[in-house]
């Protein structure tokens, strides 16, 4: 393990600015053959209103459908794939990120393409899109139109009217919206110098890297970084929404509101996560599967924005177990709020982490994505401080974060499905221990 630290040690995250504020970070991993190429931009649904809900998802559906080169979504995608890679895109709440790996020696032609497509896109097809996104929004809704996606239920009950509460796709009729104009409109506001992070991983030298990414985004407008609504909890108790869905089983979260990134807690809230759920020997497969056989499959995940973030729990449940699944839950939580994890489930944890954030010296695309969410989110920038993020949390540190999540008044339950009368009542339950 020492001789992957030395090298871990070794890597480095050369930063610099362009001159319309877009920020570039070039990591060099010179014992692999390909690049990594990944942009940040600070658009998604937390910079939206109600009117404009889906419109950044939309936007970055359209970054597909031609440039001034290749005017066509069939002409830009082959256009990409002909370097090697294909072109990956993905909106969230706070960001929207782009990414593509291609050989080194079409690093520079991916990287033209893709700011050209950010600059100047075509915007063509728009009602071609609009069936493509209808159809997108309409897997998350049943016959009547309900949302049933238990993910986006759980994020409304949460965070309410807030635009974290929204979906990223947006409202079904939101699509007709929008055209031409109005896209423009956004992309001139939010693909812009000062709300952008470039960054280059892999085969590839620091200035080589910048002067490529230089070549490529120099010509973005300089535009202002967008800045997200806050969020201020004001919830009082545990929050529940059932979903009448028909199906065999029923989709289950529970979700605790938490601090965001930016809180002194945020790495004792990440770490608690991994000892409840990073892998089949962790604490929620062992108690509701393992041992319990309460179910086939569970999860746990964090959420986290800069002010707030969504810790969940959940599973797919028969009917009448649902009560013992979650009393399970906020057993294993009111466990953890009163003893933290044992000093093995910490150092494995740990261990697994370090692992993890090794395994990203063969990976560009996995460093592409760390080191720009790093200048991004204003993260650590040393790789070697990401590895060593949770050497000062001991098992106090974790249970402390614990009390702090697993209350009432942060509490979140939504079931999907079908939920009879004694499973209701025996939810209540289960939330009644959660102090």
């Amino acid at each position: 393990m020492s001789g992957s630290r030395l090298a871990l040690a070794d890597l480095k995250l050369h930063e610099s600015k362009l001159a319309n504020g877009a920020r570039v970070v070039v990591v060099p991993q010179p014992t692999l053959h390909r690049v990594a190429l990944g942009v940040f931009v600070g658009v998604g649904s937390r910079y939206e209103t109600p009117e404009t809900n889906g419109i950044s998802h939309f936007l970055e559906h359209m970054l597909y459908r031609g440039s001034a080169r290749h005017p066509t979504a069939h002409a830009l995608n082959l256009a990409y794939e002909r370097l090697g890679g294909t072109l990956y895109a993905a909106t969230h709440a706070d960001h929207t990120y782009l990414a593509i790996t291609t050989p080194t020696r079409h690093a520079e032609e991916a990287c033209m393409l893709l700011g050209e497509s950010m600059r100047a896109p075509k915007l063509s097809a728009i009602d071609v899109e609009r069936r493509i996104v209808r159809e997108e929004i309409l897997e998350d809704l049943d016959e009547d139109g309900r949302q049933v996606d238990v993910d986006n239920v759980t994020r409304a009950l949460a965070f309410g009217d807030h635009p974290l509460g929204w979906t990223i796709t947006g409202p079904l009729d939101s699509v007709d919206r929008w055209d031409e104009p109005t896209l423009r409109a956004h992309l001139a506001r939010h693909y812009v110098g000062a709300n952008t992070v470039v960054v280059l991983a892999g085969a590839i030298e620091p200035d080589e890297g910048a002067r490529i990414a230089k070549r490529a985004f120099g010509k973005l407008a300089a535009g202002e970084r967008a800045e997200p609504l806050p969020f201020a909890p004001t919830q009082k108790s545990v929050r529940r929404k059932h979903v009448p869905s028909p199906g065999s089983q029923t989709d289950l979260r529970l979700s605790f509101v938490t601090p965001g990134e930016k809180s002194p807690m945020a790495p004792a809230i990440e770490l608690l996560l991994r000892v409840i759920d990073d892998g089949m020997s962790t604490r929620l497969y062992h108690r509701l599967v393992d041992e319990g056989g309460l179910v086939y499959d569970c999860e746990a995940t964090w959420e986290p924005f800069e002010d707030c973030g969504a810790f969940d729990l959940g599973a797919e449940v028969q009917h009448p177990r649902l009560g013992e699944v979650v009393d399970a839950c906020v057993e294993l939580a009111r466990e953890l709020a009163a003893h933290g994890p044992t000093l093995a489930e910490l150092e494995k944890a740990r261990e697994r982490h370090h692992f993890g954030v090794e395994a990203m010296l063969d990976d560009a695309e996995g460093i592409a994505e760390s080191a720009g969410g790093a200048v991004f989110f204003g993260r650590p920038r040393v790789p070697a401080d990401w590895a060593r993020r949770f050497d000062g949390l001991d098992r106090d540190a974790l249970a402390r974060a614990a009390r702090a999540i697993f209350r009432a008044d942060r509490a979140n339950l939504v079931t999907v499905g079908t939920l009879p009368n004694q499973a209701r009542d025996d939810l209540k339950k289960a939330l009644a221990k959660l102090a």
